[in-house]
């Protein structure tokens, strides 16, 4: 099974881009969508009114990366239940240390141009790790703000094939396909344990994931 994991800052399009290389992308076969969120959406039922087989899992008061993780192999499960032949991950944009990449997945970041020229040095692997970033949102800038922008994401990722994309119009999406074409698209492993994350998770448990409500490292 063909899998592919789409991680990204809040609300850049990640979904929109998932519609549109469904939507454009003959070699897909039967696909369906894991959509992973903090604490709600309705994505799930979006892809689902076109026609796409999709599951919703919620993070709660955890980690998304963590929840995802731990829950790989459900979600798995899930999809070999449906006989799918490519398996597409949105995962929850939250922190700038999100690390939701799988090394048997191909991984796909979406940035909003909109979120300042310096974002991309704030993000670690969400971005450093993606075999391909797509840019949306970029009629909402200046041409010079999009040029800066990509640099600044070469600059943090220089591997990365460069894709700009309308979630509206959906121009861009075929630039997407080919550059997604263009690599050995991964295969989730026959067995779950042999999966791995392609860089360390964010640290997760502290004194405060525990119910602690003091503050300040003197009440230690």
């Amino acid at each position: 099974m063909k899998a592919l994991v789409v991680g990204g800052t809040p609300s850049a399009g990640k979904s929109r881009t998932i519609l549109w290389l469904t939507s454009v992308h003959e070699g897909l076969g039967r696909v369906g969508v894991a959509k992973l969120d903090c604490l709600r959406t309705t994505d799930d039922t979006l892809f689902r009114s076109r026609g796409i087989p999709a599951t919703r899992l919620l993070a709660g008061r955890f980690c998304p990366d963590h929840a995802w993780m731990e829950r790989l192999p459900e979600v798995r499960e899930w999809a070999l239940a449906r006989e799918l032949e490519t398996l597409l991950v949105e995962t929850a944009g939250l922190c700038a240390r999100c690390a939701p990449y799988l090394d048997d997945a191909l991984a796909l970041c979406v940035l909003d141009c909109t979120g300042g020229i310096h974002g991309p040095s704030k993000l670690g692997p969400l971005l450093a790790d993606a075999d391909v970033c797509v840019l949306t949102k970029g009629d909402l800038v200046s041409q010079a703000e999009r040029e800066v922008f990509s640099l600044n994401v070469r600059s943090k990722n220089p591997r990365a094939a460069l894709v700009t994309l309308n979630g509206l119009t959906g121009e861009g999406s075929r630039d997407l396909v080919r550059a997604l074409d263009s690599l050995s698209w991964g295969r989730l492993s026959a067995d779950v344990a042999e999966s791995a994350p392609r860089t360390p998770l964010p640290q997760m448990y502290c004194s405060y994931c525990f119910g602690r409500s003091e503050v300040g490292i003197t009440s230690l």
